[in-house]
């Protein structure tokens, strides 16, 4: 498998029997070491997501063709991340209640699609916001917005989240429809206040 960081190949090189899994691992690391961190990773021309690496994580490296690496200085990554957060996060919170709207006219059909796409941007920014954490050693317990902390309320957004998955996988959109208007769109709407305090830690400690 050929391995391309940033345009440059030849910088590592996989080992013949190692599995995808073992070797995004300790290229995390090497690029964690050479003082960047991982942006993106397309596989064969294609983004590489969360969930896709855990399907193919124990197929062996000999298996691909291609994998393509882009890195960033960790503090510019982390902060443009988050302000593009700040924008997204209200974006989201409109569009749950709009689903839940839909969801009440019937129009399941209309409410699905735009579920499907904004749950996934959503999950991708809770992955942001824990890789985050993992690259500048943050304690999220210790962050607290208005006397609670920040790790009850990223908890508390991930619990309602999987309550909807639930509700979609029972084909309950009644119950659906409440969880996104009542307990999701607002507590979303709430999550920038928290991004903006974690960029406020940040700046803190590259001071």
């Amino acid at each position: 498998m050929k391995v391309i960081i940033d345009g440059f190949e030849n910088l590592v090189f996989p080992e013949e029997n190692e599995t995808l899994g073992e070797f995004l691992v300790q290229l995390e690391e090497w690029i964690k070491n050479n003082r960047k961190v991982i942006v993106k990773v397309k596989l064969e021309g294609k983004t590489l997501g969360e969930e896709q690496k855990k399907i193919i994580y124990n197929r062996k490296v000999n298996e691909f063709e291609v994998l393509e690496v882009f890195t960033a200085n960790p503090w510019q990554w982390a902060i443009d991340s988050l302000e593009e957060m700040k924008v997204y996060l209200p974006e989201i919170s409109s569009k749950m209640e709009k689903v839940g709207f839909f969801i009440q006219q019937g129009n399941y059909k209309k409410a699905l699609s735009l579920l499907e796409r904004y749950i996934g941007l959503w999950d991708e920014i809770n992955e942001t916001l824990r890789k985050i954490g993992n690259v500048f050693g943050l304690d999220y317990t210790r962050i607290f917005l208005n006397e609670e902390k920040a790790s009850c309320k990223i908890k508390e957004l991930l619990e309602y989240l999987e309550e909807a998955k639930r509700a979609i996988q029972e084909n309950d959109l009644l119950a659906l429809a409440d969880i996104l208007e009542f307990e999701l769109a607002p507590r979303i709407k709430d999550e920038r206040k928290l991004v903006q305090e974690i960029i406020n830690v940040l700046k803190c400690q590259m001071n």
